[in-house]
């Protein structure tokens, strides 16, 4: 299922993500991804608190629609660990 309701208005699909949900988010270009939990959930922006390994505290982000949208994040969430969810937008290179 996408994340993402609708490209040309981005907002978040509310049914497949909510407070509570395990996420894995990484910013396209990077090497290290952040894990932590969604800590609020709405239609236009997802608010996490992740771990920060540098040092070793609690630290918010906020992920809005928009971003997600045109690729500015690679995430993986799950509601159960049974299911692991995938949404990565970001322009594919040509062959």
């Amino acid at each position: 299922m996408a994340l993402i309701m609708n490209a040309t208005h981005a907002e978040f699909d509310l049914a497949q993500i909510r407070r509570g949900d395990c996420i894995r988010v990484k910013r396209t270009g990077d090497t290290t991804a952040k894990n932590g939990f969604v800590t609020e959930a709405a239609t236009n922006k997802l608010r996490l608190l992740y771990c920060n390994t540098q040092n070793n505290a609690a630290s918010y982000l906020e992920i809005t629609a928009a971003d997600v949208a045109v690729g500015v994040w690679e995430i993986y969430w799950t509601q159960d660990f049974q299911t692991v969810n995938y949404e990565n937008n970001a322009p594919q290179p040509e062959a």
